[in-house]
């Protein structure tokens, strides 16, 4: 059984989590300039996570491309609780992360029917050193 773990792509956006309420009222998702400063934070801190963290991040997007039902997935892709517009190609969005984050385009993959969604966070949080 493959086992993803959803949660570790959060660790990725400090960027936005620690805006203030003007900052993120002057942030628009959709806008390229936007997205390019986000992705160049969100891959700052990838660079300082360990291996397996970097992997689960990876491995995340990759199932979430794959599964036909980005929908279904969205809500751990984007921090709910920052107050984010709707990304509207999300597609293009996670494709764009991952070539950032992996400096490949993701590869095609076929996760089948045998992937456990891993609830990574305990009462300690995620550690991302691994």
């Amino acid at each position: 059984m493959k086992q993803i773990f959803p949660d570790y792509i959060r660790a990725l956006y400090y960027y936005v989590e620690v805006m203030s309420d003007d900052e993120i009222a002057d942030f628009y998702i959709n806008d390229a300039r936007c997205r390019e400063a986000l992705f160049g934070a969100m891959r700052t801190d990838f660079d300082h996570f360990g291996q397996v963290s970097k992997q689960r991040v990876l491995d995340f997007i990759e199932f979430v491309l794959s599964s036909g039902d980005i929908q279904k997935y969205w809500g751990y892709v984007v921090p709910q609780e920052v107050a984010l517009d709707e990304v509207e190609d999300k597609v293009g969005y996670l494709r764009a992360l991952y070539e950032k984050l992996a400096e490949h385009e993701p590869p095609q993959r076929d996760f089948g029917l045998d992937v456990e969604l891993v609830d990574a966070i305990g009462p300690h949080g995620i550690n991302v050193r691994q």
